[in-house]
């Protein structure tokens, strides 16, 4: 199938579910899968994970609606590639049928607590050091691959003094990574590598620009 048949089919698909914001977070992360066709993708494996960041993330279960988009993945998979299709859902969920998904993400991320004030003001400061020249820097999308690795770093970010200035000394012991994964800035998903090596991996959410956020 050619690439304009595969966005129009993957296109149709995600519209019906624009206004639903925890389906199109499962189309997210299921196109997020961080295992290389070389290990087999590890589509079941994923299921468990993502219906757990589901969880965390609304506050309900998620079993049957990760089978559902998983099972509707599998017939589309079986029209393009695994590798194109999840290419494909990521492009189609940064445009307009995306909207309720990255809403909903700015939405946890602006509530007025100190750790989602804080965790703003981190993301933010990283966005506008990373950014492109000429560019509005942009927080997390899917080819920010270190933003995992630099949010299970950021604890000495926390415990800095100018955190604790700004957002209390309870930032002190904040779990950033922890945080994020709630308010759907990364989703944590299951890795497993040709030689069979196996572990959780930190995957961006969808694409946001900085300057929307409030901190």
């Amino acid at each position: 199938m050619q690439n304009a048949e595969v966005r129009e089919l993957v296109q149709r698909s995600l519209e019906r579910y624009a206004d639903d914001e925890r389906t199109l977070d499962a189309y997210w992360q299921w196109a997020s899968n961080p295992t290389p066709p070389s290990a087999g993708y590890a589509l079941e494996e994923n299921a468990g994970f993502i219906a757990t960041n589901l969880m965390l993330r609304y506050g309900e279960p998620a079993v049957d609606l990760v089978l559902a988009v998983n099972e509707e993945c599998r017939e589309l998979a079986g029209r393009a590639s695994i590798q194109e299709l999840q290419r494909t859902i990521v492009t189609v969920l940064n445009g307009p049928v995306g909207e309720r998904l990255r809403q909903g993400v700015i939405r946890r991320l602006s509530e007025p607590t100190p750790a989602r004030r804080a965790l703003a003001a981190w993301l933010v400061n990283r966005a506008r050091w990373r950014r492109m020249p000429g560019r509005e820097p942009v927080v997390a999308g899917e080819f920010d691959w270190s933003l995992g690795a630099d949010l299970a770093e950021s604890k000495a970010d926390c415990q800095s003094r100018i955190f604790r200035l700004l957002y209390g000394e309870e930032v002190v012991q904040l779990d950033l990574a922890r945080e994020a994964m709630a308010v759907g800035v990364v989703n944590r998903l299951f890795y497993r590598n040709a030689a069979g090596r196996m572990e959780a991996k930190l995957r961006p959410g969808p694409r946001l620009p900085a300057s929307a956020l409030i901190y």
